[in-house]
């Protein structure tokens, strides 16, 4: 397998790992390293494998349902560096409370040896019918 197919495999089994809740398939996709970055949508930066596994571990234990479909992805790799941007079709719920959202993301993925490993996530919002800015409206 090519490193662009390699990295499209893993990234897909970070969002089957996001959707089902399951935070030992997640910790398999990240290399576990004390500069590993993530931004969920609306959060701080965290820093460090263990902040970050804490967090995955917060969200699935306050989400009852959570399906993270990503589409428009396209994959990047330059030596053992590769990059993933794509959109994210998020509908989750928690207390009867159902929302969908949809997401920027970027992941970066490290090979380590044959794998590739994530090292940065990061989910930007995306507004929902924000007013378009022309030369008028930015004076």
């Amino acid at each position: 397998m090519d490193d662009k197919a390699a990295v499209k495999e893993v990234n897909a089994r970070f969002y089957e790992a996001l959707s089902a809740q399951d935070l030992g398939a997640m910790e398999a996709v990240w290399l576990h390293e004390s500069w590993v970055r993530c931004v969920h949508p609306g959060w701080e930066m965290l820093t460090g494998w263990q902040s970050i596994r804490k967090s995955w571990s917060n969200i699935f234990k306050n989400t009852e349902y959570l399906r993270i479909h990503a589409s428009k992805v396209t994959v990047h790799a330059a030596g053992e560096v590769a990059w993933v941007v794509c959109t994210e079709n998020i509908a989750s719920a928690q207390e009867a409370n159902y929302q969908t959202a949809t997401a920027l993301a970027t992941n970066v993925y490290q090979k380590v040896g044959a794998v590739w490993l994530l090292v940065h996530h990061h989910a930007s919002p995306v507004a929902v019918n924000a007013p378009v800015q022309t030369s008028e409206s930015i004076q």
